[in-house]
Parts: C-alpha cells; sequence; structure tokens
C-alpha cells in the first residue's frame, strides 16, 4: 500500500491551496526513566489515529520519524486555525495536562513543536523512484513535466 515505488521523477503540486506544516516530537533526555518517557510516547498514537478517523478537522496525513532519542512527526493540515482547535481539543488537552503533571520541568522528557503556514505555489518537492511520502502523500503526487523539472521552474509555476 503505502511501499509501491513509483519509478522516474515526481512532485508535489502544491499551487492550488494554502497548507501548514507541523512538525512535532519529545526527546527523552534521561532514557532510564521510562516511566516517564513510555507515556508520552503511547499518547501520541491514539490522537493520530483520531485525526485518521476525522478529516474533517483538517488534519491531512503525517510522516514518522524516529531517531536515536527522538520521535518526531511531521503533519500536514489544511489550515493554521484548524490545527489551533484540534490542540485545545479533548484528547491533545488531556495527554498535554498529563505530561504537566507527570513531566514539568523535572528534564526526563523533552517536547518541541514548529509550525510553518505554507502559501500556495510557496513549496516544491522531488521525488525519484519513492513511494509516496511527505507532500507527495498529503497534497499530490504528479510526474515532473517538462515545464517543472527544476526546483526554479516548480517554485514559478502559479
Amino acid at each position: 500500500m503505502g511501499n509501491k515505488i513509483y519509478n522516474g521523477r515526481y512532485t508535489a503540486d502544491s499551487r492550488d491551496e494554502d497548507f501548514v506544516v507541523f512538525i512535532i516530537g519529545m526527546r527523552i533526555n534521561q532514557i532510564f526513566a521510562i516511566s516517564k518517557w513510555l507515556p508520552v510516547a503511547k499518547a501520541m498514537g491514539p490522537m493520530i489515529k483520531e485525526l485518521y478517523q476525522n478529516p474533517q478537522w483538517g488534519f491531512i496525513h503525517t510522516e514518522v520519524l524516529f531517531s536515536w532519542r527522538t520521535i518526531t512527526l511531521i503533519q500536514y493540515w489544511k489550515g493554521f486555525d484548524e490545527l489551533i482547535t484540534y490542540a485545545h481539543g479533548n484528547t491533545h488537552s488531556l495527554a498535554w495536562k498529563a505530561y504537566n503533571k507527570k513531566i514539568n520541568n523535572n528534564g526526563s522528557v523533552g517536547v518541541y513543536h514548529e509550525t510553518y503556514k505554507i502559501e500556495k505555489g510557496a513549496s516544491e518537492a522531488i521525488y525519484n523512484n519513492m513511494p509516496k511520502i511527505g507532500l507527495s502523500k498529503a497534497l499530490s503526487h504528479i510526474p515532473v513535466s517538462k515545464n517543472k523539472d527544476t526546483a526554479i521552474k516548480r517554485m514559478a509555476i502559479k
């Protein structure tokens, strides 16, 4: 399903809509404080499931990345207002309150996020021999044409 390789060059076409890229994650600062970081990590799954089950909330797609001490989610949203509405909703609010109650400022687990509002036509992407990923999975996945064969051309098309 998500692992099908699309041979050749593809791009993601974002000329027709604004969107938001939201990067959120956690970092395990104290590796042996499992009782602190495991609940934070486990809280992500139900939220992602809930978002995919409710596309009307404006969530489009997420990519999950793992590194040595960090879990990062790159999310794509239809707009900033939708993201903020979800952040103040019940599931996320409960997870955030639990984090603050259990972790607060003890340093065992860090959390972070970055938010980027992307105006239509203000992004470009290229995918060579790749499955659908990132913007190509969130917005569109189209073969690269002659008028989109460089990053400059992909950004210049309006």
